[in-house]
């Protein structure tokens, strides 16, 4: 399978203009959502939707001025936006474990209530060394901005299971999480196949192309 890899070269760099992505001390104690599962599957597959997505949890080294860098969690809230940046966010993803996370992307599916989600949470680890260790960490008052998507959104329909795209660390000028996406169709019905045999219970035959929509962490593409 093929991915781009593609790093933005203007000032959309989040973490760069973002106050929040400051280096801090806090645990690793964030839940994500379960992933789907067959009988809760079939009992909302009209109701929910199903939200296809590939991470790559592996730790990066010489990330920018870093020793390593490695993604701990992202997450999304439904809009018009209810919770505080206190509470926890209503769609989590997050790493299964640090010191076992692979260097590739691993396919996840998750059923979700419908609607538009907007990224309202990232965490990423940061090392100057073995003994100087910290993250950083961006949420609501960050990447929205007056009650608006600002890194991006996505949106899923009752009933409907889309892709939207595979999540990863780049390393360009400042570590930030960033969106990518798999290219061409023939890829994409491979990659297909990869979410079907993780997932056999799920129902893949119309799968929808629609990349989380931003223009801060990832490029603009249109599968063909």
């Amino acid at each position: 399978m093929r991915f781009r890899f593609i790093r933005c070269s203007s000032a959309l760099l989040l973490c760069t203009a973002l106050s929040a992505c400051s280096v801090i001390d806090i645990k690793d104690n964030v839940v994500g959502n379960p992933e789907a599962a067959s009988d809760t599957y079939a009992k909302n597959k009209n109701s929910h939707g199903v939200v296809l997505l590939d991470v790559n949890w592996g730790r990066v080294w010489g990330c920018a001025k870093y020793e390593n860098a490695q993604l701990v969690t992202f997450a999304f809230d439904r809009m018009p936006l209810k919770r505080s940046n206190a509470e926890p966010a209503e769609f989590i993803v997050t790493t299964p474990g640090r010191l076992s996370a692979k260097q590739a992307f691993e396919s996840y599916a998750y059923q979700v209530p419908p609607g538009e989600y907007a990224l309202s949470h990232f965490k990423i680890k940061v090392a100057q060394s073995a003994s100087n260790v910290g993250y950083f960490v961006a949420g609501q008052n960050d990447l929205l901005k007056d009650g608006k998507p600002y890194a991006g959104s996505f949106r899923v329909g009752a009933g409907e299971t889309v892709y939207i795209g595979n999540f990863s660390l780049d390393c360009y000028k400042q570590p930030t999480l960033w969106r990518y996406y798999t290219e061409g169709k023939s890829n994409f019905k491979s990659h297909i196949a990869q979410y079907a045999n993780k997932y056999p219970f799920l129902d893949l035959g119309n799968v929808t192309y629609r990349l989380f929509d931003t223009q801060v962490i990832g490029r603009t593409y249109e599968l063909k």
